[in-house]
Order: structure tokens, then C-alpha cells, then sequence
């Protein structure tokens, strides 16, 4: 299966972070990745989540254009489509391009990640299946990611625009105009655990649900955000298997593990690390606090927290590299890979039908419907 093998291959490239002369070849790896994992994204056909609903309103752009009031996607996304369709390119082309931007840039950040980028890499294909199947709100992810530089330098203009072009690919990225002020706060572990805890009792007592009521309330339900709003919600509901509160204790379960690692950890961090590392790991918090604060009312709004959990990859990678006994790294590394493991295969159990088998544009029958 084409997903167990990338794992395995990028499992294997993850190990030229560990090696001391792994420096010498990982540019040429790493971009030689990418380029396979923009390639595997521009040729899928009939394949993935959401891939009906995109590619039918990639063949009615014209209508979509001309009745903006029928029109519920963002107009950053709505004029890509419109200009690939206007090109008479194909789907194939938004495909390409999509995956170019999605995974280009991230590659780019994850790239001046230099002692971690191999691991990186690895991990946001664990993660998110490398944007292989990415949708527009994995495009404006990558434009956020993109702003922490002006972040770091506190270029608020820059960012703020950045932002804003993500937000109009994607809505929710304008949830990540905070990270310019989180990122440089210095919080002690006692305060972390404090407002994780919070965030949780709150999110318990469905403060989330309440949060949605008092927005439709003041928008009202017939407005454009309301009419959002509500169809996130009937979508929650849908893509919630079984109980929510169950969902929901599995991914406290799991952040009640990871969360008190990165934090109890990151005296260890090196202290040429130690800067991006802390930012990263506000941002991280400030992910999770909108995870617990939805999951249970509207999981689908606890997606505004995708954004944000991006950066647990960085923090795994620079986790692995600040143990010093070369052993005890590689048994790091070997927990860390088994880990993702189990999330890529959670990933993909989750639309089991959609993802396999994996379908390609140069099927017979794929080339006749392009």
C-alpha cells in the first residue's frame, strides 16, 4: 500500500537527523521528498475526503462566480478555482497547484528547521498524510505557519496581511491573528496547567455549545456566518462516531500524556532551541485550550485548533534530538515513529473507503472523466 511505503521511506530519511555527516545529503532528501509528495497529490483522482464536493464546485465555478449568494466557500479559494477553470487547465492543474502551495510552503518552514527537518517531515506526513489529500484549509495552515517569521521578528503588518490572505482561503485562519501575542508570552508550568485544566472543566460543561447560541444570537441564524455556524454544527454531529464524550476523554487521554511532557521538558531543550521552542509550545496550549473547548458541542469548530497543533511535530522533533545518549535518542525516535504509526492509521481508519484503494488520474477510465 502507497501509505505504508512513504511511511517507511520517510521513517527512514527521519534517521539523517540522528547521523553526525546526515547533514551532507538531507537538502537533497528532503526536497526530493517533497517533490514525491507533490507528485502522489497531483495525481489522485476520486480519492480522498471532500473529494465530491470540491471537484463539483470546481466544475460549476462559473455558476458559483456569478451567484456569489449561493457561493459558501471563501473567495481567496473561490478565485483560485475560477482562475485554473478559466485557463481550461482541468482539475488536475487545481491539484497541482494546491499542492504545490500546501505542501511547498510548509516544506519551506519545516526546511530552516535544520536539525529536525527530516524528523519534521516525517511527522506532518504521520500527521496529516503530507497534505496529500489537503483542502483549502490545509492551504491557509500553510500560510500561517508561513507568518510566524514576521511573528519572530514582530513585523505586525506583514503577518496581519498574511493571515488575512490564509483567512480568505479558509475562515478559520483568522483565529490565528492571536499567535502574534501568545508566541512571546512567558507562562510558568503551574499557570499552563491551570488554564489547560479550565479549558477542560469548561468544555465539560459544553461553554463551547453556549459560546455558538450567544454568536448565532447576536449574527442571527440567517445571516452568512450564522448560516456557517449552523451547517459546522450539523456537520459536527455527522462526523462524531458513537458517543461524543467518549471521542472526546480519548483526546484528554492523549493530551494528558503529551501536554505535560513538552512542558515538563523544556528546561532540556538546548538554548539555541529554547526560544522557538517555548513559542511553538504557546501556540500548542493555545490549540488545545480551542480543542476542549468544542470537542463535545461542535467538534467540526474544534478544527479552528488544526492550525495551532501543527506545531507538536516541531516539538517532538526537537524533544528527540535534546536527548544526548545517541541510544537513548534512537529509542526516542523509535517511540516517536510508532506513534505515528498509530496516528496515520487512525487517520486513515477513520474514512477507510475514501482513501483506499488509491486511485490515480492515469487510470483509463480517470483520464476520460478529467
Amino acid at each position: 500500500m502507497i501509505y505504508i511505503a512513504l511511511y517507511i521511506l520517510l521513517a527512514l530519511f527521519a534517521l539523517l537527523d540522528l547521523l553526525k555527516n546526515g547533514h551532507q545529503v538531507k537538502p537533497l532528501v528532503f526536497w526530493a521528498s517533497v517533490f514525491l509528495l507533490i507528485f502522489i497529490s497531483s495525481i489522485r483522482w476520486n480519492v480522498g475526503t471532500d473529494w465530491y464536493s470540491y471537484h463539483e464546485f470546481f466544475s460549476n465555478i462559473q455558476v458559483y462566480v456569478a451567484h456569489p449568494e449561493a457561493n459558501l466557500m471563501e473567495r481567496g479559494f473561490t478565485y483560485i478555482n475560477y482562475a485554473i477553470a478559466s485557463l481550461h487547465l482541468g482539475y488536475t492543474a487545481l491539484l497541482s497547484l494546491m499542492a504545490i502551495l500546501m505542501i511547498g510552503i510548509k516544506a519551506k518552514v519545516i526546511f530552516e528547521h535544520k536539525q529536525i527537518m527530516m524528523i519534521s517531515l516525517f511527522l506532518y506526513y504521520c500527521y496529516y498524510l503530507g497534505d496529500i489529500f489537503g483542502v483549502r484549509q490545509f492551504l491557509a495552515i500553510s500560510l500561517t505557519l508561513y507568518s510566524i517569521r514576521f511573528i519572530i521578528d514582530k513585523r505586525f503588518m506583514p503577518f496581519f496581511v498574511t493571515v488575512l490572505v490564509a483567512s480568505s482561503i479558509h475562515i478559520t485562519a483568522i483565529f490565528f491573528i492571536f499567535s502574534y501575542w501568545i508566541y512571546h508570552i512567558e507562562y510558568s508550568p503551574k499557570l499552563l496547567y491551570s488554564i489547560l485544566l479550565l479549558a477542560l472543566i469548561l468544555g465539560f460543561m459544553d461553554i463551547g455549545g453556549f459560546a455558538v447560541d450567544t454568536a448565532l444570537s447576536i449574527v442571527g441564524i440567517d445571516s452568512r456566518v450564522g448560516e456557517k455556524l449552523k451547517i459546522y454544527g450539523e456537520d459536527g454531529m455527522e462526523t462524531v462516531q458513537g458517543n461524543p464524550y467518549i471521542a472526546f476523554a480519548i483526546g484528554v487521554a492523549k493530551r494528558a500524556l503529551f501536554l505535560p511532557l513538552f512542558i515538563g521538558c523544556q528546561r532540556f531543550i538546548a538554548p539555541a532551541y529554547q526560544s522557538r521552542y517555548t513559542g511553538y509550545l504557546n501556540l500548542l496550549i493555545f490549540g488545545n485550550i480551542i480543542y476542549l473547548l468544542f470537542m463535545i458541542s461542535l467538534p467540526v469548530i474544534a478544527r479552528l485548533s488544526t492550525g495551532f497543533l501543527l506545531f507538536e511535530i516541531f516539538i517532538l522533533g526537537y524533544l528527540v534530538i535534546a536527548v544526548r545518549n545517541k541510544w537513548l535518542r534512537m529509542l526516542a525516535f523509535l517511540l516517536v515513529a510508532l506513534f505515528g504509526a498509530f496516528r496515520l492509521y487512525n487517520l486513515i481508519a477513520v474514512y477507510w473507503d475514501l482513501y483506499i484503494p488509491f486511485e490515480t488520474i492515469f487510470a483509463p477510465t480517470n483520464i476520460i472523466r478529467e
